[in-house]
Parts: C-alpha cells; structure tokens; sequence
C-alpha cells in the first residue's frame, strides 16, 4: 500500500491516479488539475455522478459503484469501507485520500449536502535577472458540489503581451441532468480513438498507461483549453447521454454510454467519425477496446487486457492500430508488482516503415530504519529507433528519498547514453510543516548534445510547472517556500539560478525569482 504524506504523497498520489511513470511526463495542465483537487477535495458522500467523473480519477463503474453503494448503505463513513467496495482496492484508497473527503453523516436530520460558497483569488509572478518579467491571475469558485466556476489570465516570458485567458463555469445535477458547461472543457470518450482532449500519456511506461478511463465531459481550468464551448450530459439510470460544441475548431461530438454492474459501453459520434467502447471487470481479469471508423472508411482500433493474479501483482498487454499517419501501432505488455514494474513497447509507422522499441524497468522498495523513512527507486529505460539520429538511448536513473519527522531528503543521478554520455546529480533537504515549509536544492550536469537532455522536475508553486531540461555544462541551484499565514493568506517564493562556467562555448546564465499570493474567500 502507498505510503502517503505531504508533498512526497501528492506526488506519489499522482503517479498511482495518473499512470505517469514520473512526474516529467505530466503536462502543466495535467498537474495544475491535481494540485486544484488536492487543495479543493470532493466529498465522495456528497457530489453526484457528473461531478464524480469531472474530476477525471474514477472510472465510469467506480463511479456507479460507489453510487449504488451510497443509495444501498449510506454514507462510506471510512476509507477502509471505500477498499471493500466493486471497483475499489485497498491499494488506491491512499491515492485518492489526496484529492477526495468523506463528508461526516452526522448533522440535523434531513441535511443532504453543503452548499457553502468557497472562493479564491490567486496571484503570481516571474522576474528574471534580465529584465524579462510575466504574471498571472486565476480565480476559482465551488458552490459545495454542485457548481465550480474558473477564470484565469496570463503572459509569459515568450509571450509578454497578456493572453486572451480562459474562463469555465459548470453546474452539477443531482438526478436526470447531469451537468452543464459553459466555456473551456475537456471531452473524454472511450480509449480516445475519436475523442480524447486536454493531457493524455504519449507512451507506454506503465500498467496505468494501457488502458484509458473516458470520464466524459468535465470543466477545464487550462490556461489554454484544446475545447470552449458549450457541453451537457443527461443520466437515464445507467445510460448517460452527453453533447458538447466547441467553437475552436468547430467541433461536435456526442456520446451515449451504458454503464452495467460488469460492463461498461459507449457509443461516440463526430462529424467525421464514430467509434464503439467496451470495458468489463471480471474476477482477476479488465478487459478494455474501441474500435473507430470514419465515414470515409479508415479502421482504427485498439484493445487489451489487464489480469490480477493476487494481491499488490498485476500484468497487462495491449495491441492498437492507429491507421496511416505519424502515430506508431504495435503492442505493449507489463508487469508490476508491489515494488518492481517492467513494460516493453514494440510498434511501427505503417505509412513509412519506421520500428521504435521502447523498454522501462523500476525498482521502488520503500522501508523504515531507526525512524527514518527511505524510498530508494532505480529505473532504466531504453528507446530504439533505427531511423533516428540516436538510434538507441539508455536512461539510467538512481533516487534515494529519505525521511525523519517534518524532515525531508533526496538525491538523484541521471545518466545517458545515447548521442553520447550525459549525465545530471542532484540534492535536496527541506523541512515541510503547517504554516512553513522550505527546500533547498543543489546540482551539477554535463550534456553536450541537445538529442541527451535530461529533464528533472522542480518542486513550485500549485499551478507552477516547471520541469527545466538539462542541457549543457554547469550547475544549478534553487530555494522554494511555503508559508501559510492563516486560513486566507498564503506565499509562494522560488528562486533558482543556472550558470555554465564549463560549457564548451559560451552560454547565457540565467537566474529568476517567481512569486505566488492566493487569498481564500
């Protein structure tokens, strides 16, 4: 069972949920939605089936489940109880401790939800020692459970003319009307063949990545939404029936999905296209596919299978046609145990011939020596492509996090072997409290060629993201700190500079400040 606390939980909490092997894969837009769920939880005794799936962490039977449950039991009155639920394990029950509450079932007779108005306002900012600066605003709203409202506005370095912004307002429903929409969105349907907006893992890399979990329509809180629009979807007992328009690119899609006590349908149409899903949980074994076609006759299809042969040990394997085009098609299969994972990808591109193999192997034992918690991991992973300019490239990594109360320690090493050899150290120490949490970070890189950059994420900011590559030689270093000042105030402050003292010509240093300001209404 994962091992939770703090930032190293949300972390981990987000690797389990997500599918990510690290948190490099996750897009900026991606991990903002983790860290607004992680600071504004849903009360799974309380929200309703469209909120539920919005918040993209449970699958369409999760979700019925857990409902069934609620009308059968009442109210889950321990994650414990959660576990024991169809669909649910003990396993991810600490995960979703990160981003969900159970709301208590005591009160005055007939209280069915809170409605409370929560809002906050959320103001930041970047500085460079060059003169280079950008800012932002978000402004977010939650009516209890039953409507969020998310406006946001921004420039950055690249763009320093302020941004047109983004704006989503959604109403949740309690019984045939499921939500409805207004602005930015995301429309997930099926494995994503036809439809499939906002983040989606590019590879392979883990048990998680397999199989996807279309939630349907959710409200988007992007800087920069793939959808805007109007969308709305209606719940027929099991059968919900979703519609969405989006102006950019003027879209169209719809979606009928039946949702059974072991299979799950869908039915989605586009203008271009229409596609059938289907998922089954079956005793040890999740079965999952789609198949699309345009009306013009292009076939694509994709389909796998995941079994659970006990406790903590699961294996998986899926094959997909994706038709002509830049996407590769082949088959993956994996195993992951309690701390070992391993998964090897072999696919081509039909339209020119291309192979590409992909292989990763990680080790993540955790344990606890005199009162101090270790979390080593070793992870390594290989990209074949014969018709690259680096054919073949070994990323071999080394982490060890440590612990000891409210202290908290890590280390990393990176190392490449592809173009040519590269590699990245660094170490961290921090001590992360109530009101005041602090980090300080120190490293060194050697990457001569461009095709070895190595990214690392940094601790930031919620609704930061930053995830430098490591590109050159030089060292880096950078302090981060939290202070809660009380329940409406809170400061973010990031300083971070990078120096090549050693490159083989001459670079640019770079040194920036980022300050972040969030008032609770």
């Amino acid at each position: 069972m994962l091992a939770l606390s703090g930032p190293s939980g949300f972390r981990q909490a987000v690797l389990a949920l997500s599918g990510a092997s690290s948190l490099e894969e996750l897009s900026e837009d991606e991990l903002a939605r983790y860290r607004s769920l992680s600071e504004h939880p849903v009360d799974l005794n309380l929200a309703g089936r469209s909120r539920l799936l919005a918040t993209g962490l449970l699958t369409p039977f999760q979700v019925a489940s857990l409902l069934d449950s609620r009308s059968r039991s009442g109210a889950i009155l321990s994650w414990t109880e959660l576990g024991l639920i169809d669909g649910f394990t003990p396993e991810m029950v600490p995960a979703l401790q990160e981003f969900f509450t159970l709301g208590s079932p005591d009160g005055p007779p007939g209280k069915r939800e809170d409605r409370r108005f929560h809002q906050s306002l959320t103001l930041k900012g970047g500085l460079r020692m060059s003169g280079e600066a950008y800012g932002g605003l978000k402004y977010e709203a939650a009516f209890g459970e039953r409507s969020v409202v998310y406006a946001s506005l921004r420039n950055s370095y690249d763009a320093p003319q302020t941004a047109a912004g983004s704006f989503s307002a959604a109403w949740f429903g309690r019984r045939a009307l499921g939500q409805v929409i207004i602005g930015a969105f995301n429309a997930r349907f099926g494995q994503g063949l036809l439809q499939w907006s906002g983040f989606q893992l590019s590879g392979y890399n883990t048990l998680g990545a397999f199989r996807k979990n279309g939630t349907g329509l959710s409200p988007s809180s992007s800087f920069n939404p793939a959808m805007r629009g109007v969308a709305t979807d209606w719940n027929f007992g099991r059968w919900r029936l979703s519609a969405a328009y989006s102006l950019r690119g003027n879209q169209a899609v719809a979606n009928l999905t039946r949702t059974g006590r072991n299979v799950t349908a869908g039915l989605t149409l586009t203008p271009a296209a229409a596609s059938l899903e289907c998922r089954a949980a079956l005793p040890l074994w999740s079965l999952f596919g789609e198949v699309a076609g345009t009306w013009k006759g292009t076939i694509t299809g994709i389909a796998g299978a995941i079994w659970k042969p006990s406790y903590g040990r699961q294996l998986g394997i899926v094959g997909r046609w994706l038709g002509p085009g830049k996407q590769y098609s082949g088959v993956a299969a994996g195993y992951e145990g309690k701390s070992f994972s391993a998964t090897l990808d072999a696919a081509w591109r039909p339209d020119t011939k291309a192979l590409r193999g992909k292989s990763l192997v990680q080790w993540k034992p955790e344990f606890s020596w005199r009162g101090m918690r270790f979390s080593p991991q070793l992870r390594a992973q290989a990209t074949w492509q014969p018709a690259e300019q680096t054919p073949l490239r070994v990323d071999l990594r080394g982490v060890l996090s440590a612990g000891s109360g409210n202290w908290e320690f890590s280390g990393r090493y990176d190392a490449v072997f592809g173009h040519a050899f590269a590699w990245n150290w660094y170490a961290e120490a921090g001590r992360r409290g109530q009101a005041l949490s602090f980090y300080l970070r120190g490293g060194i890189f050697k990457v001569d060629h461009w095709e070895d950059r190595i990214y690392v994420y940094e601790r930031d900011a919620p609704g930061f993201f930053t995830v430098p590559a490591r590109y050159g030689r030089g060292w880096d270093a950078s302090a981060y700190a939290a202070w809660r000042i009380n329940p409406r105030h809170s400061l973010w402050l990031r300083w971070e500079t990078v120096r090549y003292p050693w490159n083989l010509t001459e670079k640019e240093s770079r040194t920036e400040v980022r300050l972040q300001y969030r008032y609770k209404m």
